[in-house]
């Protein structure tokens, strides 16, 4: 009977044993392949040879990656050029040093702090790039942009325009950096449209004008991206311009470019549409924020919107208390990708439909997708820092685009 118990106990403990190592044989394996896929599109790759062109043997990797790495061009992820740092801009920070804005209620304002932001450890975000506090007008840290955008499966990057010699309050003019864009764009097989910003002075007949100058300029670069044959173009802010200006130019330039106006609300959509809009977008990040943004409303904003397109953003989360420190109750948490993950799920039903993604570096408002760590700042605050590692989100990117 002894001999019995220990041998049926020797086999359940062989079979224990087994298990346990197959487990960790298991896991190791995981991390292995992780650490390789991680290291594949950390900043520490190699990019350009100093010759400024792609060796052969960099080429065949590039290929590699590009096979690996598919995108979907109907994701659009908006795209910020306008961080600045004292190495490529003139010994200026641009961006990373901006103010923590005045609350409108003096009572109020007298409560939170007013002063700038130090950079390069004190900076504009609740976040802190992996990269540091860059310039845009980096090469390196450009190409590094593009292969994190090609690794997240987005295939279009909308990125925030001015015209020339002009620029938002906190940044330096950068139209000049656009064939530098699109160029890096092109060696990862990504394409480029235009978000444009409401500059100064901008009306319906001089936003036409701009955009005939991008179609000029940079229409004919393989990374421009076109829709039905377009150039296509984001117009943030679209409803400080009225309606029968826009109505005027829109309707007589329909030929050569598809435009896209901002909805805070679906009734919105009938006033974009008449005003000869081709689409709608939300782009806001914090889900109610606007009636557009409130995720669980978008199919039936889809229905209200018709005949025009509804474009819904999908965005990580929101936290903008670095430039905003009133501004807490906006703040939308992550919850480890959750609140990512739900966005995704209240998407419209229509595999076909383009979908923006807010957004790949607007760190001021705590949107990026773009890796982070964590990291002490100056003033002795902690920086926040994702769940699961700094490409935490560049890889729930990929893994909800490819399965939505």
């Amino acid at each position: 009977m002894w001999h019995v118990y220990t041998r049926r106990g020797r086999i359940r403990w062989l079979a224990v044993g087994f298990s346990f190592v197959l487990i960790v044989w298991c896991y190791i394996l995981y991390k292995s392949l992780f650490i390789t896929y991680e290291r594949d599109i950390s900043h520490s790759h190699p990019t350009l040879s100093t010759s400024g062109s792609l060796s052969r043997n960099e080429t065949d990797n590039l290929n590699v990656f590009l096979k690996r790495t598919p995108v979907k061009y109907n994701y659009h992820i908006f795209y910020y050029a306008w961080y600045g740092n004292p190495d490529f801009d003139s010994n200026r920070y641009y961006h990373w040093n901006h103010p923590r804005l005045a609350h409108w209620n003096r009572e109020k304002a007298s409560h939170y702090p007013q002063h700038s932001h130090t950079p390069p450890d004190d900076i504009g975000s609740n976040f802190y790039p992996l990269l540091g506090a860059y310039s845009s007008r980096s090469p390196n840290i450009m190409d590094q942009h593009m292969r994190m955008i090609r690794m997240s499966g987005a295939g279009t990057l909308s990125v925030s325009w001015y015209p020339p010699e002009m620029a938002d309050d906190q940044g330096s003019p950068w139209d000049d950096l656009m064939p530098q864009l699109l160029d890096a764009a092109e060696k990862y097989k990504l394409k480029v449209c235009f978000h444009i910003e409401p500059y100064k002075n901008r009306t319906a007949d001089n936003v036409i004008y701009w955009s005939q100058y991008i179609l000029r300029r940079y229409g004919s670069h393989s990374a421009f991206y076109r829709y039905k044959e377009k150039g296509f173009f984001y117009i943030y802010d679209s409803y400080q311009i009225s309606s029968n200006e826009w109505r005027e130019k829109l309707r007589s330039n329909q030929e050569k470019a598809y435009f896209v106006g901002l909805i805070l609300k679906s009734i919105d959509c009938k006033q974009l549409a008449s005003s000869g809009f081709d689409a709608a977008y939300s782009y806001f990040a914090a889900n109610g924020f606007t009636e557009a943004s409130t995720s669980q409303r978008w199919t039936s904003i889809a229905d209200e919107c018709k005949p025009i397109p509804f474009i819904p953003s999908v965005g990580p989360g929101y936290i903008d208390t670095n430039i905003r420190p009133w501004n807490g109750e906006t703040t939308r948490s992550r919850n480890n990708g959750n609140y990512y993950r739900q966005m995704f799920k209240d998407l419209p039903n229509d595999n076909d439909q383009i979908v923006t993604i807010t957004s790949f570096n607007e760190w001021h408002e705590g949107t990026q997708i773009e890796p982070a760590i964590e990291k002490a700042s100056s003033n002795m605050n902690t920086y926040e820092s994702y769940y699961q590692g700094p490409y935490t989100y560049i890889h729930l990117t990929r893994e909800l685009i490819f399965s939505n």
